[in-house]
Formats: structure tokens, C-alpha cells, sequence
């Protein structure tokens, strides 16, 4: 186009992505997003981010994913990582309305280099584009060009009339030679055949160019995800075992980091011959000198020692550690292998992260015991914690899932036509809140229902391990009903607990809701949020409200029962805007599944009446 303006890399990855229309600053000219040139980001790991990806795209039935299927999604030399530079754009849409209103044609000049400035026809009206376009849920978008004249038979001397109407409907085609006028309609999508029988779903909707509804940029965060010098460790088939067995406390695994078992080998069960160390045998050498050991006895203590290292070795290897997990949890691998990405984002803090656990703070015993009464089990401020937004791909008309089709953006050729996905990372601190296990059982049991812990050997690990078999397979992204009671309302109290306190430490910290977005971990009781925002990571919001506020934010939470709305909100789902939701590029799960009176009692719209809040001061 030949001019530019300068935009932060946030808004690129949200407002600025392939695809996107926008309108050029001090210009009248409407632009279309045509590539995005970045560097290529070797040091994260790809597979990590895809397995994300792929969390967030099964929400969408694979045909209505046709690009980002399950098979693509695991293929990672079809995608490139893409930190972005600069933004080219093109003219969009080529179709130019004649302003003078006796005249009001419209022109399609589509595929021409080259636009007049003055309508061709009256010589006098000045020419701007159209600013509507059709859109259609498969995720075309097409300039609106002017039909033929029902009449005629041509489309050169249509004119648009929007009879004084913003309103869509009321907008006429107009043949300035025969007078004949129909009404504008978006047509049906050529690009697509869509997989529904309603013909509806099949129209192609007209809007400005700038509305919401033609651009939905779908993107995933990922909290200090792993770089390359993990690889080794994510090569080893057992991996979300081992960081199973860190995130429950395992001692096999204990507080030996994960790079550590980088150099197992993945056949390490098949390794018997476990050499003695040279302290193993100084001590036997110093037994058998002092006469304590004869060398009879010194070739039994020997072989006995060897035995008892190749047990230790076993059980601290890979297969080992499978071993003692499905036996302490009664939770089989496979659960806890689809549990493995979960895992490693609730360990992960602790395993790079600089923190600071509030719990661990002799100085603050009335902040903890106000923490435990929300039933906390930690709460952690989690410092100059690297976050990756990462947007790798769009709809069009819709943002949810079976209602559009999600699309990759596309291939770039710059990079082997492989698909981009644009990632930023940002430095910033994190909140990180985890919910009392034993009192969300308790929880569980006071409302009716019969939490059935799985059959292990160690009742505190089955009762953790109870979380992840439950959401095992889970749809969260979708409404969770009576079919589901239990992951009703335990998801939904770790949801909505998190946007209450989304919602509460905006007010506190300075930073607006649409600043600040959550990261749940369901199978870990868990759930996190952080600035999304630059300038709310550099100046320390959310440290400052850990370590002034805490106590006014933590109570704020305890009182965020009532609703502006009630008792027509608390009547109905208990939950809205104005209590519990939050802007869409804040929550990951489409404001599903929230309802305050899993935190304070009350009516739930798909399990009847909730007779005793998780808040409720006699579960302490």
C-alpha cells in the first residue's frame, strides 16, 4: 500500500492477523491483513505448544477442523513458530461507492491495480469503498459487489440505498436505469459446503467491515512453557507419568528436576546391571579392614548392596515410577498419560519459576487462615514468569465451537508453506491458586453426592488422583450437565471461583478486566491468571496486590455473592456479566459452566438447588 503506521506486537497478535480487516490510520482506506513476516522461534518446544493447540481445537468436531486435525496438530514440521516483525496488508474490499447521492453507484474494481478517485459514471461523487463485506461461518469473506439488475441484467448501474438505516435489512440495490430495487442479501457461501441441514447456516451474513462477528482470533497461553533443552525429556514415552509423580508428591521422584531424567534411556526397565558407587564400596572396603567383615562376608554384603541399588534404581526410573503411580492412586497410566500436559503446567511454576508461597510465610498467619477459609490450599505469586500467547488460527460469524469452522491461518511461503503460528512472550507475574482436595471431597459428599475414590494404596494420593480420572475425557468447553454431576460442580467452582478473583483484584490492582486472563487446570485443582497486557506485566500489578493487598482482595472474594441483577440472576443461572463473566480473550472456556451458588448455595440451572456453598464457613 505503500504507507505504514506502527502498532505494539500485542495488538498484532489479537487485532492484526492474517485475515483481518482494519481501517488505516489517517487515511480512508480499509486494509486486509495479507502476511505477517517474524522470526522463526526455535528455543520453545513445538510439541508442547501443538499439544495445547490440539486441547483447545478438540473442542470442534474434526470436520469443522478440517486444517487443524488431531494427525496435523501432532505433525509438527507442518507448522513454524513465527515471532512477528511487521504486518503487509493489502486494499480491502476493491468496491467503490459513489458518494453523491443522486448517483450512488456501486463499482467492482477487483483485480485492478489502479482506483479512480470520482465516480466514472456522474463525473462528480467521490469514491470510498464499501465498508461492508459478507462473512460466512466456514470463514470466507468477500467484498459485497452489486448484483445484476433483475431487469437489465447488469450490475453497472446499481446503485446502494441505505434509506437513512445502520440496519441491514432496510438497505436496497437500486437500478439507476429501470428503477427496480431488491434487497441487499449476503447470498449463499460458494467457498463451502456446510455440513447442516438448516439452509440458514448456509447464508452468508453482511456486515462493516469492522464488526466483531468477521474476525475471531483463536489463540492459547501457555505458562513458562518448557524450551528446547526439554526436548530430550519430552522424547521419553513417559514422561507425563513422571511429572504426575512430581505434581503428587511421589518421593521416587522427589525434587529431582526434569532435565535429570533427560538422559534415561526409555528402555531404562530393561537395565539390571547397577553398578555399586564408590562410596558403596569405600564403606565395605572400610568394614572389611576394621575386621568387621570376613570375605565371605564381604562378597554376600557386596551382592546384597548391588540388589538393594537395582531396586532403588528400578523404582526411580521411568517404568518404576509408572509403576508406583497406577499402584498408590488405582488410577491407570492411560488416564494419567492424557493427563501428562496438565500435569507438567501445574509443576512447572515451581520447576523455573521464582515464587513466593504464601502459605510458607510465618508472618502471615491471619492472611492464611483467611485463605483457608475460601479453601486454599496454596496461593503462590509466581515472578517474572514467561508467558507465550500464541494465536494459530480464526473463525468467522462465530467463536464457539459447532457453530463455526476454525481455520489455521495461511501457509506461509517464506517458510516451506508450512501453517504459522504466532507466538509473543511475555515477562509478568502470575497468581496461582489451588483448591483444598480434601475439602472439595467434603464438599462434594455435604451436597448428595458419593465422590468414589479410586482403589489405591495411599488414600491421600487416591483422593488427588480422584480429580484427574474425573475430568479424564471430560468436554470442558462445552456446558456440563446432570450426566455429569460431579465435574459440573467441581469445574464449575473452579471457574467461577477464578473469575470472581479475576474480577475482584481488577478492581484492586489497577488493571482492567480485559488485562488480566485465567489458566485452569482442573484435574490439578488449580487455576492461574496473569496480565496479558505489556504494561501490566512491567509495572508488577499483580505483585503489588500480593504483597499490599491480599487481605482486601481475599475478603472481597468471600463477599461476591450478590449480583446487580438479582434475584432475576440468582434465580436463573446465577451467573451474567455483571457477576461472574469475563471478556472472551480473558476465558478459555466461552464463560461456560459458572454459577455463584456452587461458591455461596443456591439454585444451578442443571443440578437443582446447591444446599451448601464451597464458602460455607462450616467446611473449614
Amino acid at each position: 500500500m505503500g504507507r505504514k503506521m506502527q502498532r505494539g506486537k500485542q495488538q498484532i497478535m489479537f487485532n492484526y492477523l492474517p485475515g483481518k480487516t482494519f481501517d488505516f490510520e489517517r487515511v480512508a482506506t480499509i486494509a486486509k491483513v495479507a502476511n505477517i513476516r517474524g522470526v522463526q522461534r526455535t528455543d520453545l518446544n513445538a510439541v508442547v505448544l501443538l499439544r495445547n493447540v490440539a486441547d483447545e481445537a478438540r473442542a470442534w468436531r474434526q470436520d469443522f477442523r478440517p486444517l487443524l486435525r488431531d494427525d496435523v496438530l501432532r505433525d509438527t514440521s507442518r507448522f513454524v513458530l513465527l515471532d512477528p516483525q511487521s504486518v503487509q496488508s493489502e486494499i480491502f474490499p476493491k468496491v467503490l461507492w459513489c458518494q453523491n447521492r443522486v448517483c450512488g453507484r456501486v463499482f467492482d474494481f477487483t483485480g485492478k491495480d489502479s482506483l479512480p478517485k470520482l465516480c466514472p459514471t456522474c463525473k462528480r461523487g467521490e469514491l470510498m469503498q464499501l465498508r461492508w463485506v459478507k462473512i460466512h461461518r466456514c470463514g470466507a469473506v468477500q467484498a459485497l459487489r452489486p448484483p445484476p439488475c433483475t431487469q437489465c441484467h447488469s450490475s453497472n448501474n446499481m446503485a446502494l440505498d441505505t434509506r437513512g438505516s445502520e440496519r441491514i435489512s432496510s438497505f436496497r440495490w437500486i437500478c439507476r436505469q429501470c428503477g427496480s430495487a431488491v434487497p441487499v442479501f449476503g447470498g449463499w457461501c460458494p467457498e463451502c459446503q456446510w455440513p447442516d441441514t438448516d439452509p440458514n447456516l448456509k447464508r452468508m451474513d453482511v456486515l462493516v467491515h469492522r464488526a466483531g462477528p468477521t474476525f475471531y482470533a483463536h489463540t492459547v497461553v501457555l505458562l513458562n512453557i518448557p524450551h528446547r533443552q526439554l526436548d530430550p525429556f519430552f522424547n521419553l514415552p513417559e514422561w507425563p507419568a513422571i511429572v504426575a509423580g512430581k505434581f503428587i508428591g511421589l518421593p521416587e521422584v522427589g525434587h529431582k528436576p526434569l532435565n535429570e531424567f533427560s538422559s534415561v534411556s526409555p528402555h531404562s526397565h530393561e537395565n539390571t546391571g547397577v553398578g555399586l558407587s564408590g562410596a558403596d564400596l569405600d564403606g565395605l572396603l572400610r568394614r572389611q579392614a576394621s575386621g568387621e567383615l570376613t570375605p565371605e562376608q564381604f562378597v554376600k554384603e557386596m551382592e546384597a548392596l548391588r540388589r538393594q541399588r537395582e531396586q532403588e534404581g528400578l523404582a526411580s526410573s521411568p517404568s518404576g515410577i509408572i509403576m508406583a503411580l497406577e499402584q498408590r492412586t488405582g488410577v491407570q497410566r492411560q488416564v494419567w498419560e492424557r493427563a501428562g500436559q496438565g500435569m507438567l503446567d501445574a509443576i512447572m511454576p515451581k520447576e523455573t519459576g521464582r515464587s513466593q508461597e504464601l502459605f510458607d510465610n510465618a508472618s502471615a498467619v491471619s492472611t492464611v487462615e483467611t485463605a483457608r477459609g475460601l479453601g486454599l490450599s496454596r496461593l503462590t505469586l509466581v515472578m517474572d514468569f514467561p508467558i507465550i500467547n500464541a494465536s494459530y488460527g480464526y473463525s468467522r460469524a462465530e467463536y464457539s465451537p459447532k457453530q463455526c469452522r476454525l481455520n489455521p491461518f495461511p501457509q506461509d511461503r517464506e517458510h516451506g508453506g508450512k501453517f504459522p503460528i504466532f507466538v509473543d512472550q511475555v515477562q509478568a507475574d502470575a497468581l496461582m491458586l489451588s483448591l483444598d482436595h480434601n475439602r472439595v471431597l467434603k464438599w462434594l459428599e455435604r451436597n448428595g453426592f458419593n465422590p468414589k475414590l479410586p482403589n489405591g494404596g495411599d488414600k491421600d494420593l487416591s483422593s488427588k488422583a480422584y480429580f484427574v480420572r474425573l475430568f479424564d475425557n471430560i468436554p470442558l468447553r462445552e456446558t456440563l450437565g446432570a450426566d455429569n454431576p460431579e465435574a459440573r460442580m467441581v469445574f464449575g467452582l473452579l471457574h467461577t471461583l477464578s473469575h470472581i478473583s479475576i474480577r475482584q483484584a481488577a478492581l484492586l490492582c489497577g488493571l482492567d478486566r480485559t488485562s488480566l486472563s485465567e489458566y485452569v487446570l482442573p484435574s490439578a485443582l488449580m487455576f492461574a491468571f496473569y496480565s496479558n497486557h505489556r504494561f501490566g506485566a512491567t509495572i508488577g500489578a499483580l505483585t503489588a496486590l500480593f504483597e499490599q493487598s491480599i487481605d482486601e482482595w481475599l475478603n472481597a472474594i468471600h463477599d461476591a455473592g450478590r449480583c446487580v441483577y438479582d434475584p432475576v440472576c440468582f434465580e436463573r443461572e446465577s451467573s451474567c456479566h455483571a457477576c461472574t463473566h469475563l471478556p472472551e480473550t480473558s476465558c478459555r472456556f466461552f464463560n461456560l459452566n459458572l454459577s455463584r451458588s456452587l461458591l455461596f448455595g443456591g439454585p444451578d440451572p442443571k443440578l437443582g438447588n446447591i444446599s451448601v456453598g464451597y464458602l460455607d464457613s462450616t467446611l473449614r
